[in-house]
């Protein structure tokens, strides 16, 4: 396991986050490919969900955990901190390609789906969290105060995932 965030005692499943990155890239492909503007939409709302830590809710954490098991892959614990703000650039840049398509811009909306799509190909295929990068750069500049009853000291006790 990676090093402990001090600001969410929380961690998430890697595998099953790469996984999702996986249905991630199809399902905004499958956007571009219709132009439909609420298939984007669909997807902020779960990138939403896992941004907030409630991946229980989540189609997308629901199906990658289940594909987890499919694939007898074991569960790889790593902060959620980081994965939570990759998600929460997910839901900005998903709802960045539901509004150009809803204001007839393809051409933008493709931009930004390349961008979406090639974040979610370095998670899903090398396992490379740019948006967990941006994090660990931006978190000392910004910083923010540990959540309630968080164990600076310590990483957490359980696994208790996001996605489950």
């Amino acid at each position: 396991m990676t090093d402990h965030c001090p600001i969410l005692p929380e961690i998430v499943d890697d595998n099953a986050t790469r996984i999702g990155a996986g249905l991630t890239l199809l399902i905004a492909i499958l956007g571009i490919a219709s132009g439909r503007f609420w298939i984007p939409l669909l997807l902020a709302a779960d990138f939403g969900l896992r941004s907030q830590g409630w991946g229980t809710f989540s189609p997308i954490a629901q199906v990658a955990k289940g594909l987890r098991g499919l694939l007898q892959l074991r569960p790889a614990p790593v902060n959620a901190g980081p994965k939570r703000f990759a998600a929460l650039l997910g839901l900005v840049f998903s709802l960045g390609i539901a509004l150009a398509l809803g204001l007839h811009r393809p051409t933008t909306a493709l931009a930004v789906a390349i961008i979406l799509g090639a974040c979610a190909s370095l998670e899903a295929f090398l396992g490379y969290c740019l948006g967990c990068k941006v994090y660990t750069f931006l978190h000392p500049i910004f910083g923010s105060k540990p959540a309630p009853g968080a164990d600076t000291t310590q990483p957490p006790p359980n696994f208790r995932s996001i996605h489950e």
